[in-house]
């Protein structure tokens, strides 16, 4: 049965506040927040925006398939949040080349006009033949984290942004393809850089690799919830930062699935 959770950063404006959801039985989470309130949380850089919250994300289960989508909006919301919502509507590719020809149904020439960009990463993990491939535009992250192990990178940012108002940039040769092994019960973990730069636009003041890892180890290894509470873990980390630097400084979206 196929199942959505959409989570879009207009519906959630408020500094301070954190909404994680999940669905396939708790194998998949999401989490978004505004970021962080107070004197040195996201609203010194956010809060004069008409929707402060332009991050969105997403995922959908059906069957064997999980498709992860996170989009982190500049200069406006529009753009990631038309991208995520169009990326959901999708049937869940079955290899690189669909999920490559599916961008092209992401552009909507069509609609509102504005200045608006975004990232976009977009992961499939089949469970079946343990293996997941996608496809990323701009400075979101896809890291593979399993136990005893060290965290995966999957992706490499750039600074290609991409908007459903120019078709040309949703080109697939514009953006980085990537593979992975999916070892069973190993956890897929996309973000937007509201977490490994919680600290605005300083990452080496951020939670790093081994700090995402070492929360997978304090979560518990309650199966049924280790997804939702692995996300709402990280989630909270990013919001309260690495002292005694400040944290929760951006919009956060976060989505994982177990393999």
């Amino acid at each position: 049965m196929r199942e959505t959770i959409q989570l879009l950063g207009e519906h959630h404006p408020r500094f301070g506040d954190l909404r994680v959801e999940d669905q396939a039985g708790g194998r998949t989470a999401a989490a978004i927040s505004a970021g962080s309130d107070g004197p040195y949380g996201a609203a010194i850089f956010k809060a004069d925006l008409h929707v402060p919250n332009e991050d969105a994300c997403g995922a959908v289960d059906d069957a064997e398939r999980t498709l992860l989508v996170v989009a982190d909006g500049h200069h406006g919301h529009r753009a990631s949040h038309e991208l995520v919502t169009r990326a959901l509507a999708l049937d869940v590719p079955r290899d690189t080349l669909e999920l490559l020809g599916a961008l092209r149904h992401l552009a909507a020439v069509d609609g509102p006009q504005d200045l608006s960009a975004s990232t976009l990463l977009l992961a499939v993990c089949d469970r079946r033949r343990g293996r997941g491939f996608g496809a990323s535009f701009g400075d979101s992250s896809l890291v593979l984290l399993d136990r005893g192990a060290q965290p995966l990178p999957v992706t490499q940012k750039d600074e290609r942004y991409v908007s459903p108002r120019n078709p040309a940039g949703l080109d697939p040769r514009r953006a980085r393809e990537f593979e992975f092994a999916a070892p069973p019960d190993s956890l897929l973990v996309a973000f937007t850089d509201g977490v490994d730069e919680c600290c605005y636009r300083a990452p080496e003041r951020s939670l790093g690799l081994g700090d995402i890892g070492d929360l997978l180890d304090r979560v518990g290894r309650e199966e049924a919830e280790l997804t939702r509470r692995f996300t709402d873990a990280l989630a909270r980390a990013a919001l309260r930062g690495l002292q005694p630097d400040a944290g929760g400084q951006d919009n956060l979206a976060i989505v994982a699935t177990r393999a």
